[in-house]
């Protein structure tokens, strides 16, 4: 057919209200011309067909299909059937693409004459850029390569989204590359058996997606939030026997071998499903050792020892064996017998399981052996003391990476100190951070025979995490999140002046800019919160004592930053004395704590004099 447009998008819409205008608004304002924009109404409950009704009246480009509620793949399948582009692709409607991204994919496209063309997403949370959590996709975007033969990069298949490629029209309708209806995990079967068929897929490592991600409390789930439910996990295996079906079909065993192995580990995903679930147990089992028992080599991978123990367990029905281990932290020390080393986790050499002791064999460097003397703040560093890796291994190097939480490009690396043999410890200045942020803790080694591995700093290796005594002034802090996590918290800010008269009270900040900082006080009995209004003109916090203020009450003065709750030291208000006022004849006293924490409290004239008088009486 004569390609009218260089590049048709399917904009998938169901329920997506609240983003469409920001995803539609980054396909309009593309810097590749000659684009067509095909949005697929799957009869939206909410007001999104407004939304869409509006755009299609100001672009030319695009084309509107509303289609009785049929779900994603039957959408994406219509849109693409309505295309008119040399190349296609599909996205979803609360997803963005940044604004060059189809330029830079469709321009690879044309220079390499690749069918497909493959570039980086980005998690989108909360308006802030993250990377893709799971290392082996991002293990696939690391570098630049052409692809023209598969099985010189099986790792290719760890990519199953459809949202950060382009795709030459002309391939997906000669080899009937559609997703296959009825399923939540469609996109894998569709790009997949692109990925079989392409004479060339070029990948470049540039940023082409936003995939927003949605907190765990939305109520709106997404489908990659319910993995523990059984329909879920049935719909993960009846997607991957589609996608067995094609691969035999296709006739090359050791190419659909590979492909398989790529999949184990996304089978673990819902494993803790099995636990408390006797149906979802039986039903993972029978599935999963089906396809284990169609993989040649199956422990010839790179999954490392726990989940290899995994395979071997559900290979030969040890049910309550694996709920042991998912249940309780498997531990166990580390022997060396005959030049190889061994973690002797339970069961090992247990007679009545019989897991051979290969598996059990340390061969690459995982997480759980990683041991940190300390983690602290004290005296204006940041100190890793005694980070030890066992013998099994030869550690060349480690660094330690700081990844803004806020700033992807806000990034920072450091050489740790080699000691001793596999001992590591750093000190690190804080003057290196400068404004207020969060950042997230990785260790990055390079061993043996130059391989590398990265972990984020877990509870679990730490021995002893603290904040030392820096933390009296509450600029930084250490701490881990509720996955167990290490992150570095700076709040850098001072409060330059607190000011009262009779009318209200007033905060004033050295930093205007932070609009994730915000005060309030804390009824200390009923602990109703009262927050401080931020003055757009002076960036002073003001709150009007008429707001709130009652007679016979303790208030505790409190900030918010990045979602945490820290009280209010006089250490951070620059020459802090207590205030004293008079409002209606109430009266106010602001004054510091033992603790050096800011409270309030109000009372009367006449219950201050008593209060004197006792004193005195003393």
């Amino acid at each position: 057919m004569n390609n009218k447009y260089k590049l048709s998008v399917v904009v998938l819409v169901y329920n997506t209200e609240c983003y469409l205008r920001e995803c539609l608004d980054s396909l309009v304002n593309q810097t590749l011309k000659d684009i067509e924009i095909i949005i697929v109404n799957d009869s939206s409950p909410d007001n999104s067909h407004l939304i869409i009704e509006e755009y299609d009246s100001l672009y030319e480009n695009i084309k509107v299909i509303n289609q009785k509620n049929s779900g994603g793949a039957i959408a994406g399948n219509n849109g693409l059937r309505q295309s008119s582009g040399e190349y296609v692709t599909i996205m979803d409607s609360d997803d963005i693409v940044p604004l060059n991204a189809y330029e830079k994919l469709y321009n690879e496209a044309k220079s390499t004459d690749a069918e497909i063309v493959i570039g980086k997403p980005n998690i989108l949370l909360n308006g802030v850029q993250r990377e893709i959590i799971y290392k082996r996709e991002r293990d696939v975007w690391k570098e630049n390569r052409i692809v023209s033969d598969l099985l010189e990069f099986p790792e290719i298949f760890y990519d199953g989204f459809y949202w950060n490629k382009i795709y030459k029209r002309e391939l997906l309708f000669k080899h009937d590359c559609f997703m296959p209806p009825g399923m939540l995990y469609a996109d894998r079967p569709m790009v997949h058996k692109a990925f079989l068929y392409a004479k060339k897929i070029s990948i470049i490592t540039d940023v082409v997606y936003l995939w927003r991600k949605r907190d765990e409390d939305t109520k709106a789930k997404s489908i990659t939030q319910l993995k523990f439910d059984l329909n879920n996990l049935k719909d993960r295996i009846t997607s991957l026997n589609y996608q067995i079906d094609y691969f035999k079909k296709y006739g090359n065993m050791t190419l659909t071998n590979e492909f398989l192995k790529t999949n184990i580990d996304r089978l673990f995903f819902p494993i803790n499903g099995i636990i408390g679930d006797k149906v979802f147990r039986s039903v993972y089992f029978k599935e999963l050792k089906r396809i284990f028992s169609q993989i040649s080599n199956i422990y010839d991978n790179d999954l490392g020892i726990t989940k290899n123990i995994y395979i071997y367990m559900i290979l030969n029905n040890l049910k309550s064996e694996l709920i042991n281990y998912l249940t309780n932290e498997p531990k166990g020390k580390i022997i060396g017998e005959n030049g190889n080393f061994y973690w002797t986790l339970p069961y090992f050499r247990d007679k009545t399981v019989k897991i051979p002791d290969h598996l059990f064999r340390i061969n690459t460097l995982f997480e759980a052996i990683i041991k940190i003397g300390s983690i602290s703040c004290e005296n204006n560093h940041l100190k890793i003391k005694d980070l030890n890796i066992p013998a099994a291994f030869t550690i060349h190097s480690v660094k330690l990476e700081m990844q803004s939480r806020f700033n992807i490009d806000d990034r920072m690396i450091f050489n740790l100190n080699m000691k001793s043999f596999n001992c590591f410890s750093y000190e690190l200045e804080l003057s290196h951070f400068d404004s207020t942020n969060i950042y997230d803790m990785y260790l990055i080694f390079n061993y043996d025979n130059n391989k590398e591995a990265k972990f984020r700093i877990t509870k679990n290796m730490c021995k002893y995490a603290g904040n030392g005594k820096i933390a009296q002034n509450q600029k930084y802090r250490l701490y881990f999140t509720d996955k167990n996590s290490l992150s570095f918290q700076i709040l850098n800010f001072d409060i330059i002046s607190i000011e009262c008269d009779t009318k209200k009270i007033s905060i004033q900040t050295s930093d205007h800019t932070n609009k994730d900082l915000y005060f309030y006080f804390k009824d200390r009995k009923y602990k109703e919160k009262i927050y401080m209004k931020k003055d757009k003109d002076t960036g002073a916090y003001e709150l009007q004592w008429s707001h709130f203020i009652e007679r016979y009450r303790y208030y505790d003065l409190y900030f918010n930053c990045f979602n945490n709750e820290f009280r209010v030291s006089t250490n951070v208000i620059n020459n802090f004395n207590d205030i004293t006022l008079v409002k209606d004849k109430t009266l106010i006293e602001l004054y510091g704590t033992k603790n050096h924490n800011l409270s309030l409290k109000t009372s009367t004239q006449f219950v201050q004099f008593l209060s004197k008088v006792k004193k005195i009486a003393k």
